[in-house]
């Protein structure tokens, strides 16, 4: 007997399913561009559970965030379906009951937690195994030793991070290693990104029983966020801090080499002289970083008697002294942090990378320079989806699905996108003529004309309304200008700086009081908030989001150009394009909600292909007959 689906399916729900189990079934890759509110979740769940329980398979199911992640487990839990065990499994650090305890741990990022737990942990069996007092080890994890097994309430399961975490709190058990023991169980494991694209974290996925991906399904959430993700996780950087810091702590720690002070002298003298000659660093400049020619810093360093062939002895010495730094903070119960074993880290990078990598300077503040190796081919990182059984990969916001295809090198690759569920004249998006803000044309006049369209349509109109400036910047122009003066509605503004908290407390007042929101595109409104019915019914789109053309950008562009023939396009065009299916998708959560799209940028119907759109000619009465 085939499973039941858990809903009344809704428009094009079945095309979806079936697609994708045809395509699990012949071992291929979807890529899937569906709306919001398509239901794309239960969609891929539904028939990889299916195929899993089937076959004796496992599902593998990647998230970028927490809430995705619940949305996973949700739907899981919804299809109540006999044999479906499931864990939603998260980063060491947030599951770690001693980084609630010790806020210098909460500051660690993935290495160091992980030496952090592995020392503790050690210590903890010596004390049991020689029935000492326990010292700078675990008492969770103490508890989880002498309990060992999965507790019987969660045996067989369904369960959330946040449900494991609040059981083993209540009972002083380790949350990380009681979530190994059912992640080794498990039939689908819903993890963050990094546990896949991550060379030393997907490694321990491996050994938790996920020793063939051949056996697995693998759907990732959210994908658009990809080939970004990608090519970040393997874009090592050193910042003149990070450098000075190591200069510090050789102070702090006696290390009296004098090569070792050298090179960190010679590093930070090298980023320093790369900013000043390749940076002109201003506020308005819409980019600071500058490519660093090839053969540049190895030059550098002759200059100051450094041959390439002592970069990996330095790099060495500088690693062991980094890990006595780390034993001493281990000792002393502090953070393992060491500055001198990331800077050899860095340097061991400079001798291994090729030509799949740009050595860039960047400087986004003027204060603290960085020399990044920018890796500008994400399916270095993403070349282990092929080893799946099947991968889905979905998201609203995936066109140019081609783009993404070829980012990520995604093998016998199956391109499909579904309309919108809800009518189609719930939602109406229009351009504007005679508006840029291309960089040469934003002049004062043409600030003027925008700011006069955004005033006479927010005050036409009695809609909560968000506008998305391209950049705080841009933001910045248009407050100096007193645009939120000139609104006859409530203002809140979306600071750059701005903790979530305070964010979080303007969204819920725009929520329940109404007004006009102003935020920036790719900003954490227009890209991570929902707002359902009446409470957001207006977007205006302040020019078109094209990334600046950083020198990253535009290596990605040639990149692209030599490899597919298609630089703009991949580089340029596909970002922007989801930018603005982000901030779109906002608007429209289920089949009653209404809402209107206004870009003010004559360039936008270059995306007519992508989104469709029409000309606003008489925008404040088109704007009122589509409410009449």
């Amino acid at each position: 007997m085939g499973m039941h689906f858990p809903y009344e399916p809704r428009k094009n729900q079945k095309e979806m399913i079936e697609r994708i189990r045809e395509c699990i079934e012949k071992r291929e890759n979807i890529i899937i561009q569906a709306a919001t509110g398509s239901g794309k979740t239960i969609c891929a769940l539904f028939p990889s559970v299916e195929y899993a329980l089937k076959k004796k398979m496992r599902i593998l199911y990647l998230t970028r965030t927490n809430s995705q992640q619940r949305q996973a487990i949700l739907e899981l839990k919804e299809m109540e379906e006999d044999g479906v065990t499931a864990i939603g499994f998260q980063g060491r650090i947030n599951m770690c009951l001693l980084a609630e305890e010790n806020e210098s741990f909460r500051n660690g990022g993935n290495e160091e937690i992980s030496r952090l737990c592995s020392a503790r942990k050690k210590r903890t069996i010596e004390a049991l195994k020689k029935g000492k007092k326990l010292v700078n080890g675990c008492q969770f994890f103490a508890n989880f030793l002498a309990y060992n097994k999965i507790p019987s309430e969660m045996d067989g399961r369904i369960l959330s991070a946040e449900e494991v975490i609040k059981y083993c709190k209540k009972n002083e058990l380790c949350p990380y290693e009681i979530s190994k023991k059912l992640v080794r169980k498990a039939m689908v494991v819903v993890a963050p990104y990094i546990y896949l694209f991550d060379p030393i974290l997907q490694e321990m996925l491996r050994e938790w029983n996920f020793s063939s991906f051949e056996k697995t399904i693998l759907i990732v959430d959210e994908a658009h966020n990809l080939p970004e993700y990608c090519r970040k996780i393997l874009s090592p950087s050193l910042s003149l801090f990070t450098v000075k810091k190591a200069i510090s702590e050789a102070e702090e720690y006696k290390i009296n080499e004098k090569d070792v002070i050298y090179i960190c002298d010679v590093l930070a003298d090298i980023i320093s002289s790369l900013r000043q000659q390749y940076i002109s660093f201003s506020e308005e400049s819409i980019v600071n970083d500058a490519i660093v020619p090839p053969g540049e810093i190895e030059k550098e360093l002759r200059k100051r008697g450094i041959v390439r062939r002592e970069v990996e002895m330095l790099a060495e010495k500088l690693m062991e002294y980094g890990e006595i730094v780390l034993d001493i903070k281990e000792e002393r119960n502090m953070l393992p942090r060491s500055y001198l074993r990331y800077v050899g880290k860095f340097l061991f990078a400079l001798l291994e990378l090729d030509e799949r990598w740009i050595k860039v300077i960047v400087d986004e503040t003027g204060k603290n320079p960085r020399l990044e190796y920018y890796c500008l081919d994400a399916s270095i990182a993403a070349s282990i989806i092929n080893e799946f059984h099947s991968s889905i990969h979905m998201s609203g916001t995936l066109f140019p699905l081609e783009e993404y295809r070829d980012s990520l090198s995604i093998k016998n690759a199956v391109l499909a996108s579904f309309p919108s569920p809800f009518p189609k004249e719930n939602k109406k998006i229009f351009y504007m003529e005679g508006m840029s803000t291309k960089y040469e044309e934003m002049n004062d006049e043409m600030v003027d004309v925008f700011l006069n369209n955004i005033i006479t349509i927010c005050n036409a109109c009695e809609k909560n309304t968000a506008i998305f400036f391209p950049s705080y910047a841009i933001l910045e122009r248009f407050l100096h200008k007193g645009l939120q003066f000139s609104l006859k509605k409530l203002v809140y503004i979306e600071k750059k700086e701005m903790r979530q908290r305070d964010l979080m407390r303007q969204v819920e007042s725009f929520k329940k009081k109404g007004g006009v929101f102003l935020s920036v595109i790719g900003g954490r409104i227009s890209e991570g908030m929902d707002f359902p019915s009446d409470e957001l019914e207006m977007i205006i789109i302040v020019g078109i989001p094209y990334p600046p053309p950083s020198a990253r950008q535009q290596a990605l562009q040639k990149y692209y150009e030599k490899k597919y023939g298609n630089g703009w396009k991949y580089a340029f065009e596909a970002p922007t394009t989801r930018k603005l299916l982000q901030a779109i998708g906002r608007l429209i959560r289920n089949e009653n909600d209404r809402g209107i799209v206004i870009i003010m940028d004559e360039r936008a119907k270059r995306f007519k292909k992508y989104i469709e759109m029409e000309e606003g000619k008489d925008i404040v009465k088109e704007i009122k007959s589509f409410w009449k």
